[in-house]
């Protein structure tokens, strides 16, 4: 597997950063975020979308939403 960055917290001071990776070998896109663990963000999102075991909330800040749509459409065709 081999993982490409595509976008990183415009606020980064170097590690434990906010980001955005693609799998190139599936395409699948992975985020790197804060572990959302507010019980009442949690019962909202399931009333939702339920999580199952192995998923988790992630959130970014609000600053990183443009970063994350461009590099989205950026790589939209790999």
């Amino acid at each position: 597997m081999a993982l490409r960055l595509l976008a990183i917290d415009p606020n980064t001071q170097g590690g434990n950063c906010l980001a955005v990776h693609l799998d190139e070998d599936t395409g699948d896109i992975l985020f790197q975020g804060w572990t959302e663990a507010a019980p009442q963000v949690l019962a909202e999102a399931k009333g939702n979308s339920p999580l199952a075991p192995h998923e988790s909330l992630v959130r970014f800040p609000a600053r990183m939403r443009e970063t994350i749509l461009e590099a989205l459409r950026d790589n939209a065709e790999t």
